[in-house]
């Protein structure tokens, strides 16, 4: 798809290339329709042999000045000042093959290009002007123009505006002084060679102006044609086109329309100089090498940059229809944004919080209606006004019964939460107050986790009490049995030993099993005195691990431990903290499946060290991980199993109460003990 993206738009800009470079190669074949009268000549010919004569007359009387006036600094700043004209136009004509003259000043003579072959015979234009001692011109030929008379200032615009530009008094009087007693005979051939100021002066020059606004035109049909033949949805996906249309609507008409307008007025203007012949002359002139080719390589440029622009409009116009005109003007319109954006403010007036900008929203809804009701009166009258009074009212009075209805919606919700009702029902979601809504929300779902809270806490209190009495009720059962059992007066001897030795095994564990609920109750209520330094909690663990070594063979059971290279020091108590992984390789003892691995990995983290005992369970995981470390709670719920099912409830609160955590995790038939100590 891409490919094809990319495809289009190549070839939007070889159809550019191809339509410059056509226009350019028909260049020199315009053929342009001669004037038939003197007077319908380009104004610059005219002046050029204007400047030509006073220059000729200077040169062979330097002492003539063409300006008379009462100030002689003037007379000598307007004579300076116009010697760079005089230098062109003499150059010009001097260089120009369709153009001859020879002047004739008392015994001194100037020619150029003018021969035998030079007469009014051969002639499109000829003429001969004779200036005599007082200064007065007789013409002679079809080559007649009052400038040539040099009777007005005011007729000779480029000399008209130097004079101008230098007056410091304008009411300094200053007068053309005209050549006397001169000669002059002008020559323009019927069949002129193409190019030059004469030629492209005498053939009618406003040809070009045509030319170039009918090959901008087919060229932009041409393009225009290609643009929406091509889905304009491929060419929005193309990587320019998607950065122009993700820019809003009015900076692109106001960049591009100007930027459009401005490359194409150049263009023509150099269009036109080009095909008048005098772009080329002049970078010759200046001393350009390969001038010819770069005059080529500017008209390329120019006319490619204004049909590159042209289609650019042609497909934003495409885009703004074929997308939808109205989501256009929504969506594309920094206008359309800003009154979309007040019109969905009004309209969804009930989702406003009272703790937003209020006061905003009410500014904006009333400077929109001032504005709307500014503009009703202004254009369409006072009845528009009504109406649109009539359609307000409308509009306000449904919004209005929407917020009654969602409120009733929110009532409802309401006595439901009363009701003891928790849950959280879409039918009853309303769209008025949404920060109101998020709370009831954050409410129900408090209100209905504390209701599930409370309830496994008193499942738990109940559990606990039931637990606690058969926990205690077994040694003390035992004992009150063996007491009995003593008591009898044939009991040999031997058997007064032994059930001594049970007697005294049930009330070691009545014992163990006191002192760890005093532990848990402690630790519980952080009536518990810590002993805290530096401990390497590897180092640590290993020690235990040994201490534990003979427990852990008894049922075959094979430690492998995973551990960093380097210490890792916490601050830590540390007769606590061997008693965490003691009650933990102790539970690891009893539940795990016999002649197994267990695998004590150890890891630090960037602020933690985490410390996981996994092993395989011998009896399958039932049971939630959440409340085994509860106090009493027992996988083995048969309670066949010796210990008082405070093991894992001693190991988290000797955790928490040291700054760390403890999860136990369960994965099929393995059992997870996770315990985390923050690292000094």
């Amino acid at each position: 798809m891409k490919q094809v993206q990319n495809l289009c738009f190549s070839g939007f800009l070889l159809l550019c290339a191809i339509c410059s470079a056509v226009v350019i190669f028909l260049y020199p074949r315009i053929q342009f329709s001669s004037v038939t009268e003197f007077d319908e000549v380009n104004y610059e010919l005219t002046e050029s042999i204007e400047w030509l004569i006073l220059g000729k007359m200077q040169q062979m009387d330097p002492s003539y000045r063409f300006i008379h006036s009462s100030d002689p600094v003037l007379e000598q700043n307007v004579n300076d000042a116009a010697q760079n004209s005089i230098r062109e136009s003499i150059y010009l004509l001097d260089n120009d093959e369709n153009f001859a003259y020879r002047i004739e000043w008392n015994d001194k003579v100037l020619s150029n290009h003018f021969d035998e072959e030079s007469n009014a015979k051969n002639a499109l234009f000829y003429g001969e002007l004779t200036y005599d001692e007082n200064g007065n011109l007789r013409q002679s030929g079809n080559m007649d123009a009052t400038e040539f008379s040099f009777l007005s200032l005011y007729n000779f615009y480029t000399l008209d505006g130097i004079v101008s530009n230098l007056m410091t008094d304008y009411d300094e009087d200053v007068e053309l002084n005209p050549p006397t007693d001169l000669k002059v005979t002008l020559f323009i051939p019927k069949e002129m060679k193409t190019g030059g100021l004469v030629y492209t002066s005498v053939y009618n020059d406003s040809v070009w102006v045509p030319f170039v606004l009918l090959a901008l035109l087919i060229s932009s049909f041409v393009i225009g044609v290609y643009l929406l033949l091509i889905s304009w949805k491929i060419l929005a996906k193309t990587q320019f086109f998607k950065t122009i249309l993700s820019w809003k609507a009015e900076f692109n008409i106001f960049f591009f329309g100007t930027l459009t307008i401005l490359v194409i007025s150049v263009c023509m203007y150099i269009m036109g100089v080009t095909i008048n012949d005098i772009l080329l002359p002049a970078m010759v002139r200046y001393g350009l090498s390969a001038a010819g080719v770069w005059v080529n390589i500017i008209n390329f440029c120019l006319l490619f940059l204004s049909l590159f622009f042209i289609g650019i409009d042609i497909y934003y116009v495409k885009y703004s229809l074929c997308s939808g005109f109205v989501r256009f003007l929504k969506e594309d319109t920094w206008l359309g944004n800003r009154i979309m954006e007040l019109y969905g403010g009004i309209k969804d007036l009930s989702n406003y919080d009272l703790d937003q900008k209020i006061k905003s929203l009410i500014l904006k809804g009333v400077l929109l209606n001032t504005a709307l009701m500014f503009l009703c009166a202004l254009f369409w009258g006072w009845l528009l006004v009504l109406i649109y009074g009539v359609v307000s009212y409308i509009f306000l009075l449904h919004q209005a019964q929407r917020i009654v209805k969602e409120y009733d919606k929110l009532l409802v919700r309401l006595d439901r939460i009363a009701q003891g009702d928790f849950k959280v029902d879409d039918q009853y979601q309303t769209s008025i107050l949404p920060s109101l809504q998020e709370k009831l929300d954050t409410v129900q779902e408090d209100f209905e986790e504390a209701v599930k809270e409370r309830v496994r806490s008193q499942n738990l209190r109940t559990e606990l009490i039931t637990n606690v009495s058969h926990d205690l009720k077994t040694p003390l059962t035992g004992i009150k049995s063996y007491l009995e059992l003593l008591n009898d007066s044939q009991l040999s001897a031997e058997d007064k030993e032994e059930y001594l030795i049970r007697l005294n095994q049930y009330t070691d564990r009545l014992s163990k099993l006191i002192e760890d609920l005093f532990e848990v109750s402690k630790a519980n209520s952080g009536n518990i005195q810590l002993e805290t330094q530096n401990v390497d909690i590897v180092s640590l663990v290993e020690q235990v691990l040994v201490e534990n070594e003979t427990m852990l063979e008894k049922k075959g059971l094979s430690p492998v431990i995973r551990k960093p290279e380097e210490p890792i020091l916490c601050l830590l108590d540390g007769d606590k903290t061997v008693r965490i992984f003691e009650n933990l390789l102790s539970n690891v003892a009893k539940y795990a499946l016999e002649n197994t691995r267990v695998f004590v990995t150890m890891e630090k983290n960037q602020d933690t060290v985490d410390i996981m005992i996994q092993n395989i369970s011998k009896t399958p995981l039932d049971f939630d991980p959440h409340d085994i470390t509860e106090r009493f709670v027992r996988a083995d719920q048969s309670r066949h199993e010796e210990g008082s099912g405070l093991g894992l409830a001693i190991v988290k609160s000797f955790c928490e109460i040291q700054n760390g955590s403890f999860t136990v995790q369960l994965d099929g038939d393995v059992f997870k003990a996770i315990v985390s100590f923050s690292v000094k």
